[in-house]
């Protein structure tokens, strides 16, 4: 197949954040199964450009902003969905397209989506990960009944409802979106792209001499982040030389006041920002930790950072109610604790810091849960045969149109 999956995260050049991280899985390991695979990305300069990556074709969409002045999200998300509907009508008329993925987040599929002609119509379709629609209710972002929520909710819907087929990484984030737009929920398979158990392992490193928590990912506050740091100080006292590192680019006002917090409570070693960590480097990272701790707010799933801490053998907090809760199982791979709750975060951590057998077994057991439902190999042909059951029906329809009667 000839694949374009379309993503303004793509790392290393725009990392972002997990659809950046899958974006990225799918794009490689599509390719190794012998597909074409072209990536549309946002560039993080004011230059358009095109490179090769391995087997993979990328061309990065420059600033949007350099023909018109650009001074809200809307307008930005509006903008970027004509550029991204440009690029993928010049990569069909080269040559056709199978199938061409979408995120559903900032609607990058919307322009091209509508605009879609009866004939040579390329077969699209839209993966549901983290939605405006989940985003507003439970961050209260887009604020309900702003411009940016409006039209959010219009181009998230109508790439949804346009799409040849949708597929979820997780019930939960499918749920968000059935609900706000009527959709099927039989017709929304789960499906990511898992981790790579050969990347993520349990790496032959020694643990910290100091209890270590570790997060990965963004530094935000709908990631629970400062939850995760009131829980910490809670315990500092129980375990002596408790530290929580924090690995990810964050918002600097937040750590600042994670940093401020802690020295305040008379622990200004506690916190440790280390900042972005190179892919290569985290499953050691993750790897010399105790316990890996997520208390997201909003976490569409599945999280594939505690799938890649589960398959370095971690232990792993979660919220209940999340996505993440979809893979992690309660009393066996890890502890589920309440949203936005720093004592039942607390307690799970507890938990777990003072028990190393408890640590062990639950490691053990989420590292086999990742090599059995969640290995990248796996997930990947899973998609491949998505894929070609929405292409399927297309090629038919084509050589149908073309044949003579």
């Amino acid at each position: 197949m000839r694949i374009a999956l379309v993503s303004q995260e793509f790392p290393p050049e725009t990392p972002g954040g997990g659809i950046g991280s899958q974006t990225d899985t799918k794009a490689t390991g599509l390719s190794a199964l012998g597909h074409e695979v072209h990536v549309i990305s946002r560039s993080p300069t004011a230059d358009r450009c095109e490179y090769r990556d391995g087997e993979v074709c990328i061309t990065r969409i420059g600033d949007v902003a350099r023909r018109l002045p650009i001074h809200n999200l809307a307008v930005d998300w509006l903008a970027y969905s004509a550029e991204v509907a440009v690029e993928i009508a010049a990569l069909h008329a080269r040559r056709p397209l199978d199938v061409v993925d979408f995120p559903e987040y900032g609607g990058e599929g919307y322009i091209h989506l509508l605009n879609r002609p009866e004939m040579n119509r390329i077969p699209s379709v839209v993966q549901i990960h983290g939605p405006v629609a989940m985003f507003s209710r439970t961050m209260g972002w887009p604020e309900p009944g702003s411009d940016l929520y409006r039209v959010a909710m219009e181009m998230e819907g109508t790439s949804l409802r346009r799409a040849d087929a949708v597929y979820s990484s997780s019930a939960c984030s499918a749920g968000w979106c059935v609900r706000a737009y009527g959709l099927d929920a039989g017709r929304i398979p789960v499906l990511h792209t898992g981790v790579d158990t050969r990347e993520f392992y349990p790496c032959p490193v020694d643990k910290e001499t100091r209890p270590t928590i570790v997060y990965a990912g963004r530094i935000t506050r709908n990631k629970g982040v400062s939850v995760l740091v009131e829980a910490a100080c809670r315990l500092a006292s129980e375990f002596p030389g408790l530290q929580v590192r924090l690995l990810g680019r964050g918002e600097e006002r937040l750590l600042k006041e994670l940093r401020h917090c802690t020295i305040r409570q008379g622990l200004p070693e506690l916190l440790d920002c280390p900042g972005f960590v190179q892919r290569r480097d985290l499953p050691e990272q993750l790897s010399r930790a105790h316990v890996y701790a997520g208390p997201s707010f909003s976490e569409g799933g599945p999280g594939l950072s505690y799938l890649e801490a589960m398959a370095c053998g971690l232990p792993v907090v979660a919220s209940e109610g999340t996505g993440a809760a979809e893979v992690i199982v309660a009393g066996k791979t890890g502890l589920l604790a309440r949203p936005g709750d720093a004592e039942s975060v607390a307690s799970s951590l507890r938990q777990l810091l003072s028990d190393h057998s408890l640590r062990q077994a639950m490691g053990s057991r989420g590292r086999d849960f990742v090599c059995d439902e969640a290995d990248s190999q796996l997930c990947l042909k899973r998609l491949e045969a998505f894929y070609e059951s929405v292409v399927s029906p297309s090629r038919v329809c084509r050589a149908t149109a073309g044949a003579v009667p």
